[in-house]
């Protein structure tokens, strides 16, 4: 704060006594050094809560508020999340919306491309991956390319699917000579 901006903040009275030499001008010159410090780094504050701009090092916080902590593995930061910070980053920016979503296949695709930065994901209500019907089940095709992330996107679907429901995750078999 300028020390002008903490002068109008005075009672009259005291503006008047805050005289260049006076000790209550002094003062006033101490608590405007002081309070500097903390104006820069609370005018900055919203950067910490804003996953695109948010450090590095404060996303797993971020992920936890949003209960996404689960997802994160221990060790170094940038082993935390496999498919990497930035898409963490874009995880938590987008699970608020997809919360309202949630329960449902548009949903459960969200977060799924939304964790995973790959798109192809479909949802097959009431059928198994052999093509019976059932009842409550749900069938996640995953695209091939998620492959590399299986554990995430079970775990997504686990958490992300309603409760009441069975589940498959279903990658492409490759086709002979080793493209799907």
């Amino acid at each position: 704060m300028k020390r002008p901006d903490l002068d109008r903040l005075l009672p009259e009275v005291m503006q008047r006594a805050a005289q260049p030499g006076q000790p209550l001008d002094a003062a006033l010159d101490v608590m405007a050094d002081l309070i500097t410090p903390v104006e820069d780094s609370l005018s900055g504050v919203d950067a910490v809560f804003n996953p695109y701009r948010a450090p590095d090092a404060f996303l797993p916080f971020l992920a936890g508020w949003l209960d996404l902590g689960g997802l994160l593995r221990p060790g170094p930061l940038e082993a935390q999340y496999a498919p990497g910070l930035q898409q963490l980053r874009l995880l938590i920016a987008r699970t608020m919306p997809l919360n309202f979503m949630r329960g449902t296949a548009r949903g459960l695709i969200g977060v799924l491309e939304a964790a995973t930065g790959l798109t192809g994901f479909r949802v097959q209500e009431n059928v198994t991956a052999g093509g019976d019907p059932r009842a409550f089940h749900l069938l996640v095709l995953a695209p091939p390319d998620s492959a590399q992330y299986a554990d995430l996107v079970r775990q997504l679907v686990e958490l992300e699917k309603p409760v009441a429901l069975t589940h498959e995750v279903v990658w492409p078999a490759p086709a002979p000579g080793g493209t799907p």
